[in-house]
């Protein structure tokens, strides 16, 4: 059995035999047990630890966000199962609270989560986050946000799980110079959603547009925005090699329905957030299995160890249609597993010591699931790799090209 199995077998199946009853019943008195004392604060009451979950399960990334969530609560359910964390010392609750995706819903549920939750499993989503990020550096709560913006890395509580937005560009358009499909001189187009989801992947465009003497070719959208054909005409009409995208999946299926009605054949990049598999069910659907590479922070389905989170995940939810969002909740819960373990090890499971022990996290190995990260240098993405990937008739509607994957530009 591979490592990648042998972790996901130790998360669902092993039964750890150790008492609870020496856990303190008091969220801010140090716990005491057969292991020595461990000191806790907010969020750790009696053998219960409160993980913070902000997600969206009702605005425009309900479906993606839900599955997202449902992962992160499967993982805690089969490791509470086998024992919970620190030793079979205490188990893990998820408090999840709908946004809506909408920022000021999202800052009135963090102030009352706040009084209650240890840490932030999740916070989903580019603005909550960057709206957030003042009071979650004040408050001293790590945070694993559920968003990829490159300006998170100022806060070092932020805790990314995969690399930036941006890099997971650079990856891509790097990845193309090196097949030779784009050269010094060509032109790129590059359409992306106003605002901190779509400008932060057209950093990297820009980075990687000077580096190799690119033109290129920029079309700002709004997230209602649907229809692609005006920039789409536009970017051939510019001569574009290749149109990255760093929107939502509605915007990629029109690019695609569009660059096929017009013949085009240039590749279609994607940042994670970008494809859906429901775009392959829609017009553009086969120019997508042509000419769509994406970049996600996991491997796809038709790895082993995706593939064995994807079949522990199915037979909770049956009849789900599947995205890598499963893959992502599952690595960042056992990221969430491993920052609680390091700082049970140093018996310390406050909020200070959680920072701490996040600083001390210097080879984060999900069994394949995600890159190895390292969370040891203040600034830095934890990775700088990402998963390529080619859409296809296939769980998830993606299969690996490439990875884990670093451009030469990724630095």
């Amino acid at each position: 059995m591979n490592r990648a199995l042998r972790l996901l077998a130790v998360a669902v199946t092993v039964t750890i035999g150790v008492t609870l009853s020496g856990c303190s019943g008091k969220a801010n008195t140090p716990s005491s047990g057969q292991t020595g004392e461990i000191k806790t604060d907010v969020g750790v009451s009696g053998n219960r630890i409160s993980l913070g979950v902000l997600t969206d399960l009702t605005g425009q990334f309900a479906p993606l966000a839900t599955e997202l969530t449902n992962a992160e609560k499967l993982y805690w359910e089969q490791r509470n199962a086998a024992g919970g964390v620190c030793g079979g010392r205490f188990q893990v609750d998820l408090d999840v609270r709908d946004h809506g995706y909408n920022v000021q819903t999202a800052v009135s549920l963090y102030a009352s989560m706040k009084t209650k939750s240890l840490v932030f499993e999740q916070i989903l989503g580019s603005p909550m986050n960057a709206a957030l990020s003042a009071d979650i550096q004040k408050d001293g709560i790590v945070t694993l946000p559920a968003s990829w913006a490159p300006v998170l890395l100022k806060n070092p509580l932020m805790t990314v799980v995969g690399t930036t937005t941006d890099l997971e560009v650079v990856n891509l358009l790097d990845h193309l110079l090196e097949q030779k499909t784009l050269a010094a001189g060509d032109a790129i187009g590059h359409i992306y959603f106003e605002g901190e989801l779509g400008e932060s992947g057209l950093i990297g465009s820009k980075k990687v547009a000077a580096a190799h003497n690119l033109k290129l070719v920029e079309a700002k959208i709004k997230p209602t925005d649907t229809d692609m054909t005006a920039h789409v005409t536009a970017m051939k009409a510019q001569g574009v090699k290749a149109i990255v995208l760093s929107t939502s999946s509605g915007p990629l299926a029109s690019a695609a329905a569009v660059a096929a009605t017009q013949g085009m054949q240039v590749p279609l990049l994607g940042n994670t957030q970008t494809f859906a598999p429901g775009a392959l069910k829609t017009p553009g659907g086969a120019y997508l299995k042509s000419h769509f590479l994406g970049a996600q922070p996991v491997s796809p389905f038709d790895q082993a160890a995706s593939k064995a989170v994807l079949d522990t995940y199915l037979k909770k939810y049956p009849g789900t249609n599947p995205t890598l969002q499963i893959s992502y909740g599952w690595a960042r819960a056992d990221v969430m597993r491993q920052l609680l373990e390091s700082a049970c090890a140093a018996k310390d499971l406050t909020r200070q010591g959680l920072v701490k022990a996040r600083q001390s996290l210097t080879k984060v190995d999900t069994g394949g699931l995600a890159a190895v990260l390292d969370y040891s240098t203040a600034g830095a993405p934890p990775t700088r790799e990402s998963y390529l990937m080619k859409a296809a008739d296939a769980p998830g509607g993606l299969v690996l090209e490439k990875g884990p994957y670093r451009g030469a530009d990724a630095t």
